[in-house]
């Protein structure tokens, strides 16, 4: 094979309507939002189409991209539609966006429908050392103090899970998380959570992903006495 020629070809102006689809193509392949996957395949299928009917003719290859065309314009209208339909709540956005990408909102709609908006002051307290943990909670806004022996190790804000090491290992509250300030927070009983990410593997693995990730998160805010905030 000869390289030079075939590095001529390849770099030949005319080809250019030949290329850039394609690599298009391949950076759709790379996106993790179906929604951007499906609009850069649309521009790909579009200059494919202006290439092969009025450059490169070929009306076969030209019907079979409309074809592409007109799915992924028909699948980006549905999601468009979805999207608009079920948008998430103020408290409920911080939840969703505390998810790692991936997880579509069919899932994050599921677990949700799983929770109780809750309120409370501050003085409250969410959880007991040594007690035992009812519900898993999530934290919308405001802000918890997390106490061990009565010293402060750690502070909880939006987008932090309390009680969660409880929830995985069924052991009661290793600290008391007062609030600091008024808190808005989603409450997942314990029990019902449970069997409904036993039944539905989704729902566990997007659970998982979410307390991995809030852990590195509260990782970074651990106090002195050793303990990860909201334990």
């Amino acid at each position: 094979m000869d390289f030079h020629l075939f590095w001529e070809e390849m770099l030949d102006p005319s080809h250019i309507l030949t290329h850039i689809p394609y690599a298009l193509l391949v950076l759709s392949m790379m996106m993790n939002d179906m929604g951007w996957l499906r609009a850069i395949a649309i521009l790909a299928g579009m200059i494919r189409i202006i290439n092969r009917a009025w450059f490169e003719i070929d009306p076969i290859i030209v019907f079979w991209e409309v074809i592409f065309v007109a799915v992924n314009v028909g699948q980006l209208i549905i999601l468009w539609y979805y999207a608009r339909r079920h948008r998430f709540a103020e408290h409920e956005q911080h939840f969703a966006s505390s998810m790692p990408a991936g997880v579509d909102r069919r899932t994050i709609r599921r677990l949700l429908k799983l929770a109780q908006l809750r309120h409370a002051e501050p003085g409250d307290t969410l959880t007991n050392e040594g007690a035992p943990v009812r519900d898993l909670m999530f934290i919308a806004d405001g802000v918890v103090q997390i106490e061990r022996g009565g010293t402060i190790v750690a502070v909880c804000g939006a987008g932090d899970f309390l009680g969660e090491m409880s929830f995985v290992s069924g052991s009661a509250a290793t600290a008391t998380a007062v609030v600091a300030r008024p808190v808005r927070y989603l409450a997942f009983d314990q029990t019902r959570l449970r069997q409904a990410l036993d039944s539905d593997n989704d729902l566990k693995l997007a659970m998982d992903a979410a307390f991995n990730r809030n852990l590195v998160g509260k990782l970074a805010k651990t106090g002195p006495g050793g303990l990860p905030a909201g334990a």
